[in-house]
């Protein structure tokens, strides 16, 4: 299937078009993708609190919840032999956790979902929310536990959000130091051995950290370095951890395993900022700078990019420092993206959210999340730190297919029986003049079942 530009940058660069954006983009879409980049900035996910205030909110939750536990553990305990009073029962008021605080971060997390991809399907800056979601996914936090989930999408806004225009150094600096990756990959627990407090408690280095940063975000899993960095880079990384005061990250130096590193061939000095200087000694890295731009092409040019295309992004890099939006330029500019053909299948978030912007679905935030769900890729719940797949073949399957088709049916249904989707089909993917999927749409007189049948229709599958 062909398709002109303008259904290229509304669909591979943004993310679905709604009604009415046909003709905001039709006159130059590729001024309508520079414009975007041009504002500078992504907006932040309204109404999410900040982590530090929501780690005071955990607390309380948890002396709540342990008070509870206490009391229940009381109350179920058997009969002492001894002639002493048996043990009270539990106090009415503690039965169960206080309303406001009953299940407080699944609570807190599902709310700050729904409030995210809301905020996604109604974006005015589509491919600023595609280059959020990117950078999200790259570095992926996956609410495992509690004290994850509570900060899931504030990390979202605080460490991926504020750094998009920045350079990729400064949003690794700020991933790695956020206590939302802390607590997913455990950093915050890695003590030196050798360190003042390490000698009281005889604790050993966590290196997940360190082996998923440098296989994942940086230098690739053929990036050349070996089991010796992965060690040093976690001993360099020692310290790091959470003031349970303020709820901020910071670093405790009396945790910090003394000595000099050796990380890559290069030496760190002893000190305290021996991980920001492994940190940036792995964002300029040659295999730093080939595997990130080969996965920014592969977003925007399909599963296998052209290397005329990573070559240009890897020469902005080294131009420019990794400088990120110089990366968007070259992106914009690649006619490798621009190219007619459809280059990618849709995951099934960018399947959901094209949905919604189609259909113009406000207030059905936990509905997509249920679809998504059922589709196997709910925000922030990636299987592994590798985050979801970006390749084709990882979502495409008959199960997958027929799952598919059911979310458009209930998509359809939500969006009732007033939409024209005969009118709707042309404005969000590029038909030919006798296109067979039209003739079927036509062909339907239910208008929830045209419309379903044009979200599932193999055109609007693909971008």
């Amino acid at each position: 299937m062909e398709q002109p530009a303008v259904f290229v940058a509304l669909n591979r660069f943004g993310l679905g078009a709604r009604p009415g954006d046909l003709a905001l983009a039709a006159p130059d879409p590729h001024a309508w993708v520079l414009d975007q980049l041009a504002r500078g900035h992504a907006d932040l996910i309204p109404g999410v609190q900040e982590t530090a205030g929501r780690f005071h909110g955990f607390a309380t939750y948890r002396r709540a919840r342990d008070e509870v536990n206490k009391a229940e553990a009381a109350a179920l305990a058997p009969p002492s032999p001894a002639p002493t009073p048996a043990a009270p029962a539990c106090p009415p008021a503690l039965t169960k956790m206080p309303p406001t605080l009953d299940n407080y971060p699944a609570h807190v997390f599902q709310a700050d979902r729904i409030k995210r991809i809301e905020h996604m399907a109604a974006s005015d800056t589509p491919l600023i929310e595609r280059l959020a979601a990117f950078w999200s996914n790259h570095f992926t936090v996956s609410a495992i536990r509690d004290d994850v989930s509570i900060c899931a999408i504030p990390y979202e806004n605080e460490a991926i959000r504020p750094f998009l225009f920045a350079r990729f150094h400064d949003m690794l600096a700020a991933t790695a130091t956020h206590p939302a990756m802390g607590f997913y990959l455990d950093s915050v627990t890695s003590i030196g051995p050798d360190s003042p407090i390490g000698q009281r408690r005889r604790t050993s280095v966590n290196e997940n950290y360190a082996r998923e940063v440098m296989e994942l975000h940086t230098l690739g899993v053929n990036g050349g370095y070996t089991q010796a960095d992965v060690g040093e880079l976690a001993l360099a990384f020692t310290g790091f951890g959470m003031d349970q005061t303020d709820g901020e990250s910071a670093w405790f130096y009396d945790r910090h395993e003394p000595g000099e590193r050796l990380l890559l061939g290069r030496k760190l000095a002893e000190g305290g900022s021996q991980a920001q200087e492994a940190l940036a000694i792995l964002a300029s890295h040659p295999a730093t700078i080939r595997h990130v731009s080969a996965k920014l092409a592969a977003h925007f040019c399909g599963d296998t990019p052209p290397r005329t295309a990573v070559k240009r992004l890897c020469d902005a890099w080294r131009t420019s420092g990794g400088n990120l939006p110089s990366l968007y330029k070259v992106l914009a500019d690649a006619p490798e993206a621009w190219v007619a053909r459809p280059v990618k299948f849709r995951t099934p978030q960018d399947f959901v959210l094209a949905a919604a912007r189609a259909t113009g679905l406000h207030g059905h935030g936990e509905a997509m999340l249920n679809e998504l769900r059922d589709l196997g890729h709910l925000p922030f719940k990636a299987p592994s730190p590798a985050g979801y797949s970006d390749q084709d073949e990882d979502w495409l399957d008959p199960a997958a297919a027929v799952a598919r088709v059911a979310t458009a049916q209930r998509l359809a249904r939500l969006a009732g029986p007033s939409a024209d989707a005969a009118g709707l089909l042309p404005q969000i993917v590029f038909v030919s003049g006798r296109s067979a999927t039209l003739d079927v749409v036509l062909a339907e007189p239910d208008p929830i079942e045209a419309m379903a049948l044009v979200l599932a229709s193999p055109e609007f599958q693909r971008r």
